[in-house]
């Protein structure tokens, strides 16, 4: 990608900027010559986001920024009436207790966006400047004006600010901090340097920070892995909703109509869907249908949509939506020019139906980086290694219990250790023996020979054992011995279990009866 000349400060949001390049034809369209082009789509594409408009009006004396003065919204310093006040880093005056000054702490400076969801503006935090931090920028997002018209919006921007401040990660915008300052609302949040995805060719990288399609991508899938892990759809996931930073790190943007997925932690009613804002051309097919609840896959399919376009410079189905290709039949040209498992990465992605698509942003990004093939290959080398040095000798030597006790662990190790036993029970009880195992051999890697560890992984060898017999056919058997054989690699328990040992004997023996 060639090198851009110009960056901007961002805050996560610019809903009125037009993102990726689609093509209004039917046939889909063939990778550009120029791979790595972002063509935008035309400016104006106002029926692109739907956002409802409700009768009912938000409270009384509730203002938006669009209605605050403009006099420190620019890059000159504010405007001194009255007892001004002077920045000790900036030396800029400001006028406290103004409607320029929020909580007599930030000073808004100039506004960085405009979107459904609200206003976005460039502040200056005068407790750090107090403090002498030498980066006391933040964004302050402001109650939207149409946004505010909807009775639960307050709400909406509450829940986004506590949803967002739950998720800790770097390809994630940090959320500070939600409060009011007399009848206005705002959330602030940490200030971006660089641009949208969409402006991707305008950002001037550090050097040797220039990200290429492949990184760019896996930062996405490991973002949104990490909120869906925390009970998170992002519901909206579009290219305006990705930035890049000067250094070449992508942080998803605006979880503002994220829902949390796990009802039994639900314990109110209000749901942010009901707001109605999605965009169209990155909309699951169910989401449009409105016919289930928000899925880690809704938030899989734009993901493959976009790295779709990164590579190909088109959407897949011509900008139509979900609903329209399936009706319509398209279906996706094969990307040239990378990987073979990347391109079934992607095409699983953007899977028209739920059910033929990738379920997960995680199983996404292995399939992508290709760590899960790199992964079977690596366990069957150890296997192989540890079967030819005696390594089931463990199980006569191996000592009685952890050998530090629980209590001894660091807080943070047992903290992470309660919540992997805590998923993985969740899990078992689901039947999701998938994320059940993933769980409980984390938590037995983090305190080896744990008893509740243990008690998991025994859960698991027994759900092996049940469903064995209904594997019939040399496929199906083929491939629980491969799952047993991955288990025995990765973990020393399930390695030496002798139940898990027997049935694996016993499959080899089916398959191969000589």
């Amino acid at each position: 990608m060639a090198k851009a000349g110009g960056t901007r400060e961002h805050s996560g949001e610019e809903g009125d900027k037009t993102v990726l390049a689609d093509t209004a034809d039917q046939t889909v369209v063939a990778p550009a010559s120029e791979p790595d082009a972002l063509p935008p789509l035309p400016e104006g594409n106002e029926d692109e986001t739907l956002l409802a408009t409700p009768a009912a009006a938000a409270g009384p004396g509730l203002n938006t920024a669009a209605e605050l003065p403009t006099r420190a919204v620019d890059e000159d310093s504010t405007q001194v009436n009255t007892h001004p006040g002077a920045s000790p880093l900036t030396g800029r005056s400001y006028v406290p207790h103004s409607s320029n000054v929020i909580k007599d702490r930030f000073v808004l400076e100039s506004r960085l966006g405009k979107g459904g969801m609200g206003q976005v503006y460039k502040a200056r935090d005068l407790r750090k400047e107090e403090a002498n931090d030498d980066n006391p920028w933040v964004a302050i997002k402001f109650l939207g004006e149409e946004f505010s018209r909807h009775p639960k919006a307050l709400i909406s921007l509450q829940r986004e600010a506590k949803k967002s401040q739950q998720l800790a990660h770097p390809n994630v915008l940090t959320v500070y901090d939600f409060d009011r300052d007399g009848d206005r609302v705002y959330m602030t949040m940490e200030m971006l340097q660089g641009d949208a995805l969409s402006g991707l060719k305008n950002i001037k990288f550090a050097e040797g920070k220039e990200p290429d399609n492949e990184t760019l991508i896996e930062q996405m899938a490991s973002g949104l892995a990490y909120a869906h892990e925390n009970g998170l759809v992002h519901s909206d996931f579009k290219p305006d909703n990705v930035f890049v930073t000067t250094d070449g790190r992508v942080k998803i943007l605006d979880f503002g109509i994220a829902r949390i997925m796990d009802s039994a932690v639900h314990k109110d009613s209000f749901d942010a869907g009901e707001l109605g804002a999605m965009t169209l051309r990155y909309a699951s097919l169910e989401m449009l249908l409105r016919d289930s609840d928000p899925h880690p896959a809704d938030d899989v399919y734009a993901l493959g949509l976009i790295a779709y376009q990164l590579y190909t410079g088109a959407h897949p189905y011509g900008g139509r939506t979900a609903l329209d290709a399936l009706e319509q039949g398209l279906k996706p040209q094969p990307i040239k020019g990378i990987k073979r498992h990347q391109w079934r990465a992607i095409a699983g992605a953007i899977a028209l139906q739920r059910a033929h698509r990738t379920p997960s942003a995680e199983q996404f990004l292995k399939e992508f980086s290709g760590t899960s093939r790199r992964n079977r290959m690596l366990l069957a080398m150890v296997l192989v290694l540890a079967l030819a040095s005696g390594y089931f000798a463990w199980e006569a030597s191996k000592p009685e219990g952890p050998a530090v006790p629980f209590a001894e662990l660091p807080a943070q190790v047992q903290d992470e250790f309660r919540s992997h036993i805590d998923r993985g029970q969740q899990s078992a009880e689901i039947g999701d023996w998938d994320g059940a195992s993933r769980y409980f051999i984390a938590a037995y890697a983090l305190h080896p020979r744990n008893p509740e560890a243990e008690n998991g992984l025994r859960m698991l060898v027994q759900h092996l054992v049940e469903v064995a017999p209904t594997m019939v056919t040399p496929r199906q058997q083929e491939y629980l011995l491969r799952l047993m054989d991955a288990y025995a690699g990765e973990n020393e328990f399930l390695a030496n279990n002798r139940q898990l040992a027997q049935l694996r004997d016993t499959l080899r023996a089916r398959l191969d009866p000589q």
